[in-house]
């Protein structure tokens, strides 16, 4: 079975809290965007994985996998193959995409029929991030990752993704989070604007420690709704209204040394190939 996985932006990122066993807790909006990794998975007797940038204990879908199979009692394995094109190390959910794949294809191939609440229950055990990619387009994500709630898909749109730098360690991040002073929450505002106001409400937590003052002022001469940073980082991206402006602030983006990307809005997470 192959399946195309999208890659996601955060358009707010609000801490909240945090629970007694360290976990943060978060209010976020998750956007998908139209990059994606190729995920091939077949049956095998053995978890074997194909990825000429990831080594096999490395990668999050040999996780996927074997916790599918802990959590489903099957004696089985599989085959898979994962084609990159989201980039490595990013903060745009590039292996927990592959993982929630992985969960996907192995329900399908061995017909064990879960409910969406048995697959969510296997991706959280891969990682906070791997439930969202289950559904896509565009949702509030809140407690640790587990609380899903889609929301009207927000269409029409583009987001210029730039990454600079290398990748710091979420668990870090969160630490050093934890020594900044409590920061105004905008998740409620985004939600409850409307069109491109919603735009003026974009943010994300980690900005103060990810977020490259000289990139953002970049992507802002670009004249775009919104820029900011996905996730913790090193991926800041911009939002455009057209695909045309988009393009235009590419060209002018690559004049200064850095590889941009044009990503359109969508409204999925998964979708089989045809």
């Amino acid at each position: 079975m192959r399946l195309y996985a999208y890659a996601k932006i955060n358009l707010t990122l609000d801490i909240v809290g945090k629970r007694e066993d360290g976990y943060h807790l978060i209010d976020s909006v998750f956007q998908s965007v139209g990059i994606y990794d190729i995920v091939d998975v077949k049956k095998s007797n053995e978890i074997i994985i194909h990825c000429k940038d990831l080594k096999t204990e490395d990668n999050i879908a040999f996780v996927a996998a074997k916790e599918f199979f802990s959590f489903t009692n099957i004696t089985g394995g599989a085959e898979i193959n994962i084609e990159k094109h989201i980039p490595l190390l990013s903060g745009l959910g590039g292996g927990s995409a592959d993982a929630a794949a992985v969960i996907f294809a192995l329900d399908k191939i061995y017909n064990t029929k879960l409910s969406m609440d048995g697959l969510k229950e296997i991706a959280l055990k891969c990682g906070a991030d791997v439930p969202f990619f289950l559904y896509g387009g565009t949702a509030r994500v809140r407690g640790i990752g587990e609380d899903i709630g889609r929301i009207s898909d927000i269409k029409g749109y583009y987001a210029l993704l730039v990454k600079a730098g290398d990748k710091k360690s979420t668990k870090e991040m969160y630490k050093r989070l934890d020594s900044l002073p409590v920061q105004n929450k905008k998740t409620a505002d985004f939600l409850k604007a409307e069109n491109k106001n919603r735009f003026d409400f974009v943010f994300n937590a980690f900005s103060p420690l990810a977020a490259d003052p000289v990139i953002i002022m970049l992507l802002k001469s670009q004249k775009p709704l919104c820029a900011s940073v996905s996730g913790s980082g090193p991926t800041h991206f911009a939002v455009f209204g057209s695909e045309t402006d988009a393009a235009k602030a590419a060209q002018e983006i690559r004049k200064k040394g850095y590889e941009p990307i044009i990503a359109p809005f969508v409204n999925i997470g998964l979708k089989a190939a045809d």
